[in-house]
């Protein structure tokens, strides 16, 4: 995903990545790091936490917000959200909302590592590693090294995730 990732900006010194609280954030300073082998210089990484511009926090709960951290100025900058698990839309679309509220990139695009389905809202990921259909009573954990201690993605049955 890192050289498709380069494959869709001109210049990789504009590309800003922001993870989205918890794993997203994880997954993109993987994704920096990978990247910037490829590319041979560090790219912009952060994180945007949409937790406040969320319209289900009845269904899925109220956790702590965590910082917002942009690298950098967001202007005219190619701008990837990174998320582990795209399920209704909604935790996307709250990240576009927190967005806003930092500037206007030149473009937005989203990476996630996992697409289960049931989107309530029409969006879609631009790069995603694999798609897993799913039922609504089933869920997907995906597990890092560096949050978790294990790496993996796994199949939970007879529970509805958060987002």
């Amino acid at each position: 995903m890192a050289s498709q990732v380069l494959e869709s900006v001109t210049d990789s010194r504009e590309l800003v990545l922001l993870g989205i609280p918890t794993r997203g954030v994880a997954l993109a300073q993987v994704l920096a790091h990978q990247i910037g082998s490829i590319a041979g210089h560090a790219v912009d990484q952060g994180s945007l936490d949409p937790t406040f511009h969320r319209d289900d926090l009845g269904r899925v709960g109220t956790r702590l917000g965590t910082p917002t951290e942009l690298p950098a100025d967001l202007k005219d900058r190619s701008v990837v959200l990174v998320d582990d698990v795209i399920f209704t839309g909604r935790t996307v679309r709250a990240a576009l909302e927190a967005l806003q509220a930092w500037g206007r990139p030149r473009r937005v695009s989203l990476l996630v590592m996992v697409d289960r389905g049931h989107r309530e809202l029409p969006i879609q990921p631009d790069f995603c590693g694999r798609v897993v259909p799913t039922s609504r009573q089933e869920a997907i954990a995906l597990c890092l090294q560096a949050t978790d201690g294990e790496e993996g993605v796994y199949l939970l049955k007879g529970t509805e995730p958060a987002g």
